[in-house]
């Protein structure tokens, strides 16, 4: 509860390194006709139209891990980015699987590991409707 909780200060969000200047609030809530986007491409758009850019940019990246995690097949480390939380995937999950740090969850298997990645609670998460709905069932 306190990991969802933390989702809706934006100060954790800004904190936990997202960038979410031009969001006006958290966690974004959205339409259910989001399930229904099955491109890459459709979904990086919707991203863009609603101010996440920066944070497209930030996750992009990765950076060589330091230490002897590169012999051991972690060589590289890649920035966490937003979660989305629906409550059918109807064709998103696909789209969503191309972009690096971009997670799909059902709200049913919704757990703190995908609220708060690395035990740092404020995850940047963009809900549906209908998903919001479920989880106040």
């Amino acid at each position: 509860l306190s990991a969802i909780a933390a989702t809706a200060v934006k100060n954790f969000v800004a904190a936990r390194g997202h960038r979410i200047s031009l969001l006006k609030s958290v966690p974004v809530v959205v339409e259910d006709d989001l399930q229904k986007i099955s491109k890459t491409k459709d979904l990086l758009e919707f991203l863009k139209k609603i101010g996440l850019e920066e944070e497209l940019k930030r996750i992009s990246k990765r950076k060589i891990r330091s230490g002897k995690g590169k012999m051991r097949g972690r060589k590289y480390r890649r920035k966490v980015g937003p979660l989305f939380v629906v409550a059918e995937d109807e064709g998103i999950g696909k789209a969503a699987k191309n972009i690096s740090g971009v997670d799909v969850c059902l709200v049913k298997n919704l757990s703190t590991e995908l609220l708060a990645p690395g035990t740092v609670p404020g995850r940047l998460t963009i809900f549906t409707k209908s998903a919001l709905q479920k989880l106040g069932e």
